[in-house]
């Protein structure tokens, strides 16, 4: 068994497998279904399993729910109600899930994805115990193999350099399925039909694993079967049922910002062929209309919006496209009242907002000004009482509500300690 850490010249192969498997799973190019279809067909062979047939599904969601239909029409022999059983399975997931504008194409791809698959005929079993057999298989061919050749340090050191950069890279698309998995309901399908929903593997979901494996077979050395690795690399996510896959295509576009987080100003930050979309502006997943029409966004409808993380980003979206937009904007029409100014440090703007604490800005002007010659502001939210976060995470007193306490409490000083000799 290996103990010793990884050589010099092995942790210099690790930027390789990060790039490679992040881009896998970050990967927007359409599928090549002959390819994937090859790949899934080994995938179950190397199980003990009869090949699959598979059925192509536009986007993840479809696919998830095509898996669940169906393996709800066969287990309980309901195919003559199979319209009214697709219907009452899907509708509110798509509710949960999907923009009005999607309900349509995606209930279509549903029904057309069952209809293929039902045409069929295959032996069904169970239903999902392939999921388990595949699993199974990885675990006896790589996992127990792995654990007897390299100490659980060694193990440990490849997570942090290898898995973590990988999956922080990538994301966990996946986690905007969950929210339809449990919008399906439960008095129609039982539990075992339900198991079908989560019986999928692939990228971008797996994608951190297939990386290591990568990375342990061909810079370690260890033997491993690569079928696994090759199911990943083909396809998108995939629902592993008896005799039968659904396939999803993958996304046709990802937008993310410098920091990784889906976020797009014009559109979807995630969409697929079927429609499905998701909005997000630095990570946080937002309405449609949000991003698509900022200028249906009201100072009734932020003040009315429970959720902090929206209301933030619909303030910042407040009249997008004009001069004066964001939070300078909906201070200016929400009536936010002025409480200080001082020609050196800005404005200290107080507004009340129904069943929270005040909220307090204060109003800063760039020195520096933009290459049109214009100087930006900014505005900075600060504590009611101006008091300062302290190191060890207590606050310190309160400050009289000025303009320079305001300023200086982000910076973590008092007033009285805060006499900058240049601003920028």
């Amino acid at each position: 068994m290996r103990a010793h850490p990884l050589t010099a010249a092995e942790r210099a192969r690790l930027p390789e497998f990060v790039q490679k498997w992040t881009g896998i799973g970050l990967s927007t190019k359409p599928v090549d279904d002959g390819r994937a279809e090859r790949a899934l067909c080994r995938l179950y062979r190397s199980a003990g399993l009869a090949e699959p047939r598979i059925v192509w599904a536009p986007c993840p969601m479809t696919a998830m729910l095509s898996a669940i239909a169906y393996l709800a029409i066969r287990v309980t022999g309901r195919q003559g109600e199979a319209d009214d059983l697709v219907d009452r399975i899907i509708r509110f997931a798509l509710i949960a899930i999907a923009a009005p504008s999607t309900h349509r194409p995606m209930r279509l791809a549903v029904e057309r994805a069952v209809a293929a698959a039902s045409s069929l005929a295959v032996p069904i079993g169970k239903g999902f115990e392939a999921g388990f057999a595949i699993n199974d298989r990885r675990r006896a061919s790589f996992d127990r193999r792995v654990d007897a050749m390299l100490a659980p340090a060694l193990q440990k050191e490849l997570r942090t350099l290898l898995i973590e950069p990988i999956r922080a890279g990538v994301g966990n698309l996946s986690w905007l399925l969950e929210p339809a998995l449990n919008s399906v309901g439960h008095g129609i399908v039982g539990s075992q039909t339900r198991l079908a929903g989560w019986a999928y593997f692939g990228a971008p979901l797996w994608a951190p694993y297939a990386g290591q494996i990568d990375y342990i077979h061909r810079v370690l050395g260890i033997p491993i079967d690569r079928r696994f690795l090759d199911t990943v690399e083909r396809s998108g996510l995939y629902w592993t049922l008896d005799g039968i896959c659904f396939a999803a295509e993958r996304p046709t576009h990802i937008n993310r910002d410098e920091a990784g987080h889906l976020h797009c100003e014009v559109g979807p930050a995630l969409a697929y062929p079927s429609g499905w979309s998701w909005w997000h502006w630095h990570g946080v997943g937002v309405p449609q209309s949000v991003i698509e029409e900022p200028e249906r966004i009201t100072v009734e409808a932020i003040e009315e919006e429970r959720h902090p993380a929206l209301r933030r980003v619909m303030i910042e979206r407040y009249r997008w496209g004009q001069k004066t937009h964001g939070i300078a904007a909906y201070l200016r029409d929400a009536g936010a009242r002025r409480l200080d100014h001082d020609a050196a440090f800005g404005t200290l703007w107080y507004l009340e907002l129904a069943g929270e604490a005040p909220t307090l800005m204060v109003e800063v002007r760039n020195h520096s000004p933009e290459p049109d010659g214009a100087y930006r502001h900014f505005f900075l939210r600060v504590h009611p009482e101006l008091r300062l976060i302290l190191t060890d995470g207590t606050y310190g007193a309160a400050q009289r509500l000025t303009v320079r306490n305001a300023v200086a409490s982000t910076f973590g000083l008092s007033g009285a300690e805060y006499a900058p000799d240049v601003e920028t």
